[in-house]
């Protein structure tokens, strides 16, 4: 099709079914940052330049591999070895040559995104390195500037949605029962620790991740499972709520509260995360960094061969081709 056959109004005439033109006109002219534009954030892309947005900011220093190919909206045999940004810019192009779209295919500092969080109207925050993702919601959220987050993992994942205007800055990790007021380094040794991430029942428990797999991520040897449907229904619902926060429409969701997608469940729903995961969350951390007398490395090992005993009984289970049984304490302490 050529370029000069392309009419803005009639490719987005559908939308006038549920916003007014001005409305409408609000959505192309909205400004959008996404850091990160792999599983979720290529979809979010597309979404919203369906959706007729655009104006577009795309972030992401990497090439596509084969093991994208699972769940990457970009991802075919032709863009392997492509920088992911580029080959998202390509595809809005496809959808609407009006769309006006900068890439930058390299990491940012921080400090950098800042600068740019000041252009943006929306930020989505899909970085692999979730240290890096906490920092930026918190820096968009001080700039009061509409932060959105989706993190998807098996068959289940969350939304967070930091819109202006809200009573104090959440710290993501905070909400999920981390330490909060960490800086990046911090953040990273936090997310990384074997102890931590073995306390993360919910990788099991809603998102259904096998425990051989589980096992090894928490020591760092496997990325997290992701299932392209599962991908996909997330990113959806964090695109309707940057539509609803630009349009003005709608009832919205907002932090603490968060969509909670478990889709083996067959459940979607808005709430608070789990108030006794988190609790358990922020004891352990506490208690691990005791420093007095060894105290807290005594814990942390203690932690750790239990949760450790706990994934071991319940692989073998998995082996014997049953339901894992949860332990008493993942199902009413963690």
């Amino acid at each position: 099709m050529n370029d000069n056959h392309f009419n803005y109004h009639q490719a987005f005439s559908i939308n006038l079914g549920l916003f007014s033109p001005s409305e409408q006109q609000r959505l192309r002219e909205a400004r959008i940052t996404i850091a990160g534009t792999g599983g979720a954030g290529g979809v979010i892309a597309i979404m919203l330049a369906r959706s007729g947005v655009e104006n577009f900011t795309l972030i992401d220093y990497d090439t596509y591999s084969i093991t994208n190919i699972n769940r990457q909206i970009g991802c075919f045999v032709d863009t392997l070895g492509q920088y992911k940004a580029e080959v998202i810019k390509n595809e809005i192009l496809r959808i609407n040559p009006g769309a006006n779209i900068t890439c930058i295919n390299r990491a940012i500092p921080l400090e950098e995104l800042k600068t740019l969080l000041d252009e943006t109207d929306v930020y989505f925050s899909e970085a692999d390195d979730l240290a890096y993702s906490t920092c930026s919601l918190i820096a968009a959220q001080k700039k009061k500037v509409m932060a959105i987050s989706y993190m998807p993992m098996g068959m289940a994942g969350y939304i967070m949605v930091f819109p202006p205007g809200l009573p104090r800055v959440y710290d993501p990790t905070d909400m999920f029962g981390g330490p909060k007021g960490l800086n990046y380094d911090e953040l990273k040794e936090f997310q990384g620790d074997p102890v931590n991430r073995s306390g993360r029942r919910w990788h099991i428990t809603q998102g259904k991740m096998r425990i051989e797999w589980f096992k090894k991520w928490c020591r760092g040897e496997n990325t997290l499972t992701q299932l392209c449907p599962a991908v996909w229904t997330g990113t959806a619902l964090a695109s309707i709520e940057a539509v609803k926060y630009i349009t003005g429409k709608w009832k919205r969701v907002k932090a603490p509260k968060m969509w909670q997608i478990e889709l083996a469940e067959n459940r979607i729903r808005v709430k608070k995360f789990r108030r006794r995961t988190r609790i358990f969350s922020k004891y352990i951390y506490w208690a691990v960094n005791i420093k007095w007398l060894g105290i807290g490395q005594r814990i942390r090992q203690f932690t750790l061969k239990s949760l450790e005993k706990d994934l071991e009984k319940m692989q073998r289970q998995e082996e014997q081709g049953k339901t894992p049984r949860l332990p008493f304490m993942w199902k009413h302490i963690i």
